[in-house]
């Protein structure tokens, strides 16, 4: 039987269960849900109908209760069809919209949203800031330091800022580097790095110009953002008995390593909207007893591209959980057009 053909008895059943389950963590006997569905059956009969959903795999029933827990499986059906998303309350959105919305800052109104989303989730929030690469550029400056170190400032329409470090020979004098920084701006303003590369090796070759070797080193150099993450609440995960201590280090560890995120970002990329990530279907192998649910935001035209989200046990309370990373991503892609237009 497929998941679209799921009775209505068996998925009302379905459904109860794993409500009550993502709020206490414990097995669901028959009478609780007796008690819960508005059309009033019999006990035996909703043991005919658990027995039923084990079959199928949707439950599973622990050696040390009588109860039902939901499978994988099962939870990836009722997050497909039987989960009501909840309405967050006006208290809520406006908590929300006053901490993440009222930011002058990107970044500040990033670590508010991964913060935010850790408290009200009990989950673990994540946020993942805009891809730089795709952001448009206003400006850049080159800084000599000590040696051959160049440090390369980039600011960007909405006011991020991205430090990146370059080695140019010191036969390259301050006032060079300035003359290039000048040369780089007409080029590059109201462009992403993206579509400034293309015109600007066009005007290397077009001027001929000395500071070829800088030039390179700054739009060829490695792309070090789109992995920037902000996490908060991490905290939070180990309240939970079912997920292991050492594998939640492991998990963090991923999460340091941000190099290792890039696999996981392009898999969330893929998708539009609200997307669920439950058990084997997790991006990170480390994530495997964990669910994720995230979220992409961004700019209007798509040119900054972030990822919100959080992650935390299987039985996280996903009708909650969903309005709460979607209202967020949205948060966070209005305040991106704000910064983006200087209110």
């Amino acid at each position: 039987m497929t998941e679209n053909t799921l009775p209505d008895r068996q998925g009302h059943v379905l459904k109860e269960i794993i409500d009550v389950y993502t709020l206490t963590g414990q097995p669901v006997g028959s009478k609780t849900i007796v008690e819960r569905l508005p059309n009033k059956l019999s006990s035996a009969t909703i043991r005919n109908v658990m027995a039923e959903l084990e079959e199928m795999g949707l439950l599973q029933s622990p050696h040390t209760s009588a109860g039902r827990i939901p499978t994988e499986q099962g939870l990836r059906y009722y997050v497909n069809g039987l989960v009501e998303v909840s309405q967050l309350t006006k208290a809520i959105e406006s908590k929300l919209r006053d901490k993440i919305g009222d930011e002058k800052d990107l970044k500040h109104a990033l670590h508010d949203a991964s913060a935010l989303l850790g408290q009200m989730t009990g989950c673990a929030g994540l946020v993942w800031a805009p891809t730089q690469q795709e952001e448009v550029l206003d400006q850049v400056e080159f800084v000599r330091l000590q040696g051959e170190r160049v440090l390369v400032i980039m600011v960007t329409e909405t006011g991020q800022v991205e430090n990146r470090m370059i080695f140019v020979p010191n036969t390259v004098s301050s006032q060079d580097l300035k003359i290039a920084a000048y040369e780089l701006n007409k080029v590059i303003q109201g462009l992403t790095l993206t579509e400034a590369r293309g015109r600007i090796m066009a005007a290397l070759k077009e001027q001929k110009m000395m500071l070829d070797k800088v030039m390179d080193d700054f739009i060829m150099g490695e792309n070090k953002t789109g992995t920037d993450l902000m996490i908060a609440g991490r905290q939070n995960l180990f309240s939970y008995p079912e997920l292991v201590r050492e594998q939640l280090q492991q998990l963090f560890h991923v999460f340091e390593e941000k190099k290792l995120l890039i696999g996981l970002i392009d898999q969330m990329h893929k998708g539009e909207g609200v997307q669920i990530f439950i058990g084997a279907d997790c991006p990170l192998e480390v994530a495997k007893d964990c669910a994720m649910i995230t979220a992409q935001y961004g700019s209007a035209d798509k040119k900054a591209v972030g990822t919100v989200g959080v992650i935390g046990p299987m039985r996280m309370n996903y009708s909650q959980n969903i309005a709460l990373v979607d209202y967020t991503a949205r948060i966070l892609s209005k305040t991106l057009d704000n910064l983006s237009k200087g209110k």
